[in-house]
């Protein structure tokens, strides 16, 4: 019997069982954190365990590496990488318009006939949605990274059942994800020519919007629309923000690190607890990723300045010329892409303290993947596990108190309280 439905199975909520499973026993619903998560039919289940094998925290796949490219232990396989921006993407953009520039690229060059990303598109159930892009000058309304929670399911079967060739932007997980379903599924072998990744630090649940608003005095059931990483001449860059628009002429705006967009973020209250033990943070399967420069000489960028690492041979030489002829950027070391994201802690939290954790998850009852056997020196030990011991315990807390506030026994205010006196206490630890 598959456990990927059990609480001690760590789900990153990506929707490769849903695609795989052959009977179409597994349907996705919201945990109380606004989380998808797996639900089983064992009515229809013929324990095939596909669901298992394709998930992408717990599948031992690891990324091919080809004669002829560089490779990082950091950031896997690279064969160019890049820093700048693109003047024309980029105050729509997240970053520095990169991604959204190397998409219309492969748009205009007739390398894709479709570009599958999220769009900001309010439903009863989500805020945001998968679009099927086919015109690049639709791309300005898809631009700007969603801290939301997608799965996949449903555009890989759109994507089955529509010949083409298509670009998918993806997260470390869902690439993963793809690459082994695409070992067996020919159809999106053949279909899906690239996987451009984003550099992730973890995925919250819906309901992280909710405390946002309530935080702001709104309902969120009036928010009409969010968006993340919307910029604005009063804010640095990496002051990250999301807004939530309630009319057309009134939102709010909350941003990093302190205002509830930031808190929340930050303490992973709503976080999945797989991105916990995720070691991928350049997206290692994906043909290029995609990251904000978080460097030194940027720290006062009001618009943003991109990242990218290139893996894919045929991908580097349609893009060669664009490149080139950018004077916004420049080729670069891969050391840089490392520092950028050394700078905001990425590389310990997700290639040292990932692997610890995993043991630690497992002593605790979590099914785990295989930890690495690195080297750690006890003063790094004892630091890992006070850090997985304070992030546990905040998420926990958290959990208990939102289904308490959901059910109605507290108030928000109450939760709030609650929260930031405890984190307060957890990190004196």
């Amino acid at each position: 019997m598959p456990q990927i439905d059990k609480p001690n199975y760590l789900c990153v909520g990506c929707g490769a069982c849903a695609y795989s499973c052959p009977k179409q026993c597994i349907t996705y619903v919201d945990n109380p954190l606004g989380q998808y998560v797996p639900s089983v039919d064992y009515d229809k289940c013929i324990e095939c365990k596909l669901c298992e094998k394709r998930c992408p925290i717990y599948s031992a796949s690891i990324p091919q590496k080809h004669d002829g490219i560089q490779y990082n232990p950091i950031t896997g396989e690279y064969i160019s990488c890049y820093k700048g921006y693109d003047e024309k993407f980029r105050p729509t953009s997240a970053s520095g318009g990169f991604l959204t520039a190397v998409l219309y690229n492969l748009l205009d060059t007739k390398s894709v006939d479709n570009v599958v990303c999220v769009i900001n598109n309010h439903t009863e159930s989500s805020f945001y949605q998968y679009d099927i892009v086919s015109e690049k000058d639709d791309l300005l309304k898809n631009s700007r990274s969603a801290y939301y929670p997608m799965e996949i399911s449903s555009v890989l079967r759109y994507i089955r059942d529509n010949e083409g060739k298509y670009a998918i932007v993806v997260l470390p997980c869902q690439a993963k994800a793809i690459r082994e379903i695409q070992r067996t599924d020919y159809i999106l072998r053949e279909r899906i020519m690239f996987l451009l990744g984003l550099v992730c630090g973890g995925m919250p649940g819906k309901d992280m919007v909710e405390y946002i608003a309530l935080d702001n005095g709104l309902n969120v059931k009036d928010v009409q629309s969010i968006s993340f990483r919307e910029k604005s001449i009063a804010d640095l860059n990496r002051q990250c923000s999301v807004t939530l628009r309630v009319t057309e002429y009134y939102s709010v705006r909350s941003r990093f690190p302190d205002e509830a967009f930031g808190f929340s973020y930050l303490n992973k209250l709503f976080h999945y607890r797989a991105c916990n033990i995720c070691d991928d943070i350049y997206a290692e399967f994906a043909d290029a990723v995609f990251m904000d420069a978080w460097l030194p000489e940027h720290r006062d960028d009001k618009l943003g300045t991109s990242i990218c690492i290139i893996r894919n041979k045929t991908l580097d030489d349609i893009l060669t010329s664009y490149f080139a002829n950018n004077t916004h950027c420049e080729p670069v070391n891969i050391s840089i892409a490392i520092e950028a994201q050394n700078c905001v802690g990425l590389i310990q939290r997700k290639k040292k303290q990932s692997y610890f954790k995993r043991s630690f998850y497992h002593r605790l009852g979590y099914v785990t993947p295989e930890a690495k056997d690195i080297a750690l020196s006890i003063a790094e030990k004892i630091k890992f596990f006070i850090r997985a011991t304070q992030e546990l315990l905040i998420q926990n807390k958290s959990s208990k108190l939102w289904i308490k506030f959901k059910q109605g026994a507290i108030s928000f205010n109450k939760y709030k309280g609650e929260m930031k006196r405890f984190i307060k206490l957890v990190k004196k630890i």
